[in-house]
């Protein structure tokens, strides 16, 4: 074996940490598309974008100042749980929010810890009058709302583009979401394609 010089050894060692650096900046990168991923839009759909451009989604419940609409060819999922629905809303028909509804605690709790690893702690209110907890996260132009009422027990998300949110009774457009039972994809239907609902 030959003894590398001085200069061979410097050339080697320069050579693992320019690789070292390299998937360093790719981890980099990874990340930071991550982060800008929900201030593009979810599940794919950019905010903003016309219902025009998805030809995968059914409506479902129209109202003046929304239409909502399903993918009834997805299932998401968190916590290792099926998620009972999501509707895309449009407004003029831009795409400006989804609302989400949640199946169990579990979900509410898993979501809960990946905003707050993500976008750092809420913005919480509390009403005991309705019995409403509401965490707020904002991440540039994009609300983030997770919601839990004790009574009768529900679960919500709900993210807003404000561009075209801002000026829309945000309150009244989540209490017209269509109901879960009923319209939400068969979770034991072998023809879905599944997704995590949040990649972080």
């Amino acid at each position: 074996m030959v003894p590398l010089s001085a200069y061979q050894g410097r050339s080697i060692a320069m050579n693992y940490l320019k690789i070292l650096m390299a998937a360093g900046l790719v981890v980099v990168l990874n990340s930071a598309a991550a982060a800008i991923d929900i201030q593009q839009g979810i599940h794919g759909m950019q905010w903003g974008s016309s219902i025009s451009e998805y030809k995968n989604l059914t409506r479902v419940k129209e109202m003046k100042q929304a239409a909502y609409y399903l993918n009834s060819n997805m299932q998401y999922e968190t916590a290792n749980q099926p998620v009972p629905a999501v509707y895309y809303g449009f407004y003029s028909d831009q795409f400006f929010a989804v609302f989400i509804r949640l199946r169990s605690p579990d979900q509410f709790s898993h979501l809960e810890r990946q905003f707050r690893k993500k976008h750092g702690e809420p913005k919480t209110t509390r009403n005991t009058a309705t019995r409403l907890t509401v965490h707020r996260w904002k991440d540039a132009n994009v609300v983030i709302k997770l919601k839990l009422r004790e009574s009768p027990v529900e679960y919500k998300l709900a993210m807003y583009y404000l561009p075209l949110a801002a000026a829309l009774n945000q309150e009244s457009l989540e209490n017209e979401a269509p109901e879960a039972p009923g319209m939400a994809p068969a979770s034991s239907d072998q023809s879905l394609k599944q997704a995590p609902l949040i990649e972080y």
